[in-house]
């Protein structure tokens, strides 16, 4: 767009005039046209140069504050608070200055062709249709505004994350919630507020709120969820480490910087959306083509914080580990690390089999993983121990880093035991054989 403003500003001093009022009179140019050409052109230049310094002034300041939040996570928390407060605000200001640099451009061709001398009947349609991009341009400018606009006091929501699964309450469950308790009184930590159990998701904690598919109610506060396939398979001792674990993020507040995180990253994804209008099934992509210059910014905004994002996920990770460690031992946390490991392709395998399949065949996912373990063991780990290095992406170590966090030495004979396929039986012990039923 500057470039394109450069060369109008040289062609504005070429152009013969003649004290006329007529837009063309005898083949010239009216003194008008040139007075507006010769606005048209420096206003071009002068939002073009606003927009690109603007714009690398705000990448400069994307790097700063990437560079900041690898120090800590309150450093990464504070840069995502004020990138809400000037993110949008940059986006806005860019919005006018590249569509309004665009219809200025286009103005002034729009302009020089209809006053040419002699224009063409082709000639007039393009100066038309650059008229009508124009006005059309300035349509979409004071939509996106618009609808920016609208966000830009609204805080982003969190919504509930939906679980296929059942809440069990004490009475419902009292050897599982006695079974909990005592990790939580052991390790110090907070109990959880609801336990979950269901058959297609790892163990987690969160403090964000649960709906689940049934429509059974799960009380607000902290949840924890209990993958029934991962835990027919864990003895006592591993599944404890694993909870542990998991009351460790409670005891870290990585639930509650989650719970605080999500709205922030939510309304930096509603803004992107309010300019690019990518929801809208009626658009036809055109929008987001000419809002590019202002919502790749966004973009990278958040792309350029997921690297220190995944960084300190996978920190609180090794934390939660030793955490996990201190109350069943640094062994069994390997053994449910690798356990965990070998049947996570086995219980995919299993949901993917029985969301497919017929009715008449399904026969459940938890009999299905016990099935195919009898039949061909747990996967052989090695294959997950060969990746050393996190991607930056990655939101947890590798898996041979975490066994090395622990110190434990990987021998043949904890491989060995890491793929003994016999049921553990603790589901029969904790009383959950019929929450596998339900």
């Amino acid at each position: 767009m500057t470039i394109i403003a450069l060369w109008q500003w040289q062609r504005v001093g070429a152009l013969p005039t003649v004290p006329v009022t007529s837009l063309r009179y005898y083949g010239q140019r009216s003194p008008w046209v040139h007075d507006a050409l010769a606005l048209l052109a420096p206003l071009t230049l002068l939002l073009g140069l606003l927009a690109t310094a603007s714009f690398c002034a705000a990448l400069v300041a994307i790097r700063r504050a990437t560079a900041q939040a690898m120090q800590s996570r309150d450093a990464l928390m504070q840069a995502f608070e004020n990138g809400r407060r000037w993110l949008l605000k940059f986006m806005l200001s860019q919005t006018v200055l590249v569509f309004g640099g665009l219809i200025s451009l286009l103005s002034f061709e729009a302009i020089i062709i209809l006053s040419r001398p002699g224009v063409s009947d082709g000639g007039v349609k393009l100066g038309v249709f650059l008229a009508m991009v124009a006005l059309a341009l300035a349509w979409y400018g004071f939509k996106m505004l618009y609808g920016a606009l609208r966000l830009s006091g609204r805080q982003g929501a969190s919504e509930p994350i939906l679980l296929m699964g059942q809440s069990l309450a004490p009475h419902q469950a009292p050897r599982l919630w006695e079974f909990v308790r005592e990790i939580a009184k052991r390790t110090d930590a907070r109990a959880p507020d609801a336990v979950v159990v269901g058959l297609n998701e790892g163990f987690f904690v969160t403090e964000h709120p649960v709906a689940l598919v049934s429509g059974q109610p799960v009380p607000d506060g902290r949840v924890l969820y209990l993958p029934l396939p991962y835990m027919a398979f864990l003895d006592r001792a591993q599944v404890s480490a694993v909870i542990a674990h998991e009351l460790g993020h409670f005891t870290g507040e990585d639930t509650g910087y989650s719970l605080r995180f999500a709205p922030i990253y939510r309304s930096f994804l509603d803004s992107i959306f309010a300019i690019t209008n990518e929801h809208d099934e009626k658009d036809d992509g055109s929008r987001a083509w000419f809002a590019a210059p202002i919502t790749l910014y966004g973009k990278w905004f958040l792309a350029s914080f997921e690297e220190a994002m995944h960084h300190w996920s996978r920190e609180r990770e090794l934390a939660a580990d030793a955490f996990g460690s201190r109350i069943a031992g640094t062994e069994s946390s390997a053994l449910a690390l690798l356990r965990i490991s070998g049947l996570h392709r086995i219980v995919d395998a299993a949901l993917a089999h029985n969301q497919q399949a017929p009715a008449e065949e399904r026969g459940g996912v938890l009999k299905m993983v016990r099935r195919l373990v009898a039949e061909h063991g747990l996967d052989d780990p090695q294959e997950r121990l060969q990746d050393q290095q996190a991607h930056p992406l990655d939101t947890h170590p590798p898996l041979k880093q975490r066994l090395d966090a622990l110190g434990v030495a990987i021998t043949p004979e904890l491989l060995a035991r890491a793929r003994d396929p016999r049921d553990a039986a603790l589901l029969v012990e904790l009383g959950l054989e019929s929450a596998v039923s339900a």
